[in-house]
């Protein structure tokens, strides 16, 4: 009788075990599924004041409400999709940050340029949080990119942001969406920002 429960367990174990795999594995799938999958014909290179390219998803429009200091604001609001580039003066940055004491000496530009939008960031984003993550380079510059999350007027948003590294000025690439959208677009963010190119 107790052999008998045994290979039960052992056999619902199994299946089980079975079953796991097959969720976990249709999980991913699905994953894939969801991700927006653009080939490079469905995007379109902008330029912007003979300083830089960037190419965004054709289904982007050009909206100039989003960001003040924006040299590029590219938006599908049917999809919540944000694109914004926002460049100042590498000289600029360095003296104003280290007038203010804010600048560290023994890091690069591009590091201090991101600590210091990170910052900014913490303190207009709720419950914010971030992670780096790929690039150091962006064709041939020197770049940092990172996901940042958090809340904005209640509302759940991702970024991914870059930051690059010019002779001239120092580059923000801001890409974001609300959370429950990021899987899917999250592929097409990290292609636009690979896509930067100093002209």
């Amino acid at each position: 009788m107790k052999k008998a429960n045994i290979g039960i367990v052992i056999i619902c174990l199994i299946f089980l075990t079975s079953c796991l795999e097959m969720i976990d594995k249709a999980a991913k799938n699905v994953a894939v599924q969801d991700s927006e999958s653009l080939s490079a014909k469905d995007y379109k290179t902008i330029y912007v004041d003979s300083l830089y390219s960037l190419d965004v998803p054709n289904y982007m429009k050009e909206l100039k409400s989003l960001h003040p200091e924006a040299s590029l604001e590219y938006a599908n609001i049917y999809k919540e999709a944000y694109t914004v580039v926002i460049h100042e003066n590498k000289q600029e940055f360095i003296s104003i940050f280290t007038e203010l004491e804010e600048y560290n000496s023994d890091l690069s530009p591009i590091n201090n340029y991101s600590i210091i939008q990170k910052k900014m960031f913490n303190e207009t984003i709720e419950q914010f949080k971030f992670q780096d993550y790929g690039l150091k380079d962006i064709n041939g510059y020197p770049a940092k990119q990172m996901k940042i999350t958090g809340i904005i007027d209640g509302i759940d948003f991702v970024y991914v942001v870059a930051f690059v590294e010019g002779e001239e000025y120092i580059y923000m690439l801001m890409n974001w969406t609300d959370s429950s959208r990021f899987d899917k677009l999250e592929n097409t963010f990290e292609y636009i920002n690979g896509t930067f190119k100093i002209i």
